[in-house]
């Protein structure tokens, strides 16, 4: 896929590659002194180990046609079990990749885009002041 306002053609795997392979780089360097750097970069690392998971990655394929789903119907599209199936929703929850909502004893989950909109911009500026 290629990233739109780029100079160069760079595919999502390419891109998830360049920004943990910067962020390491950070996080050995003097430039720790950034606080906000410091959380944006830890932020990254948590989305891109959601999205590591071909589980996770199924997962987020659903909510291209569904924008809110119950732990009940997700688990249904694959041969997981149910609590499999909720542990990768949980993991997802933490690192900001989904929103959850409570309706009685079901729990209904939906892409946190503007979150994910945000990191991703996040990312694409930084990569454009390193060339």
């Amino acid at each position: 896929m290629a990233i739109k306002n780029c100079n160069k053609k760079l595919d999502i795997g390419f891109l998830l590659w360049y920004h943990v392979d910067m962020i390491k780089h950070i996080k050995t360097s003097e430039q720790l002194n950034n606080k906000y750097l410091l959380e944006e970069c830890n932020e990254c690392l948590e989305l891109f180990h959601a999205l590591s998971d071909k589980t996770r990655q199924e997962i987020v394929k659903i909510f291209a046609d569904i924008k809110e789903v119950c732990v009940t119907d997700i688990a249904k599209k694959f041969t997981l079990s149910r609590p499999t199936i909720s542990h990768h929703l949980n993991l997802m929850k933490r690192s900001k990749l989904l929103n959850s909502r409570k309706e009685g004893k079901e729990i209904y989950y939906s892409l946190n885009k503007d979150y994910i909109i945000k990191l991703f911009s996040s990312i694409l500026d930084s990569i454009k002041r390193s060339e």
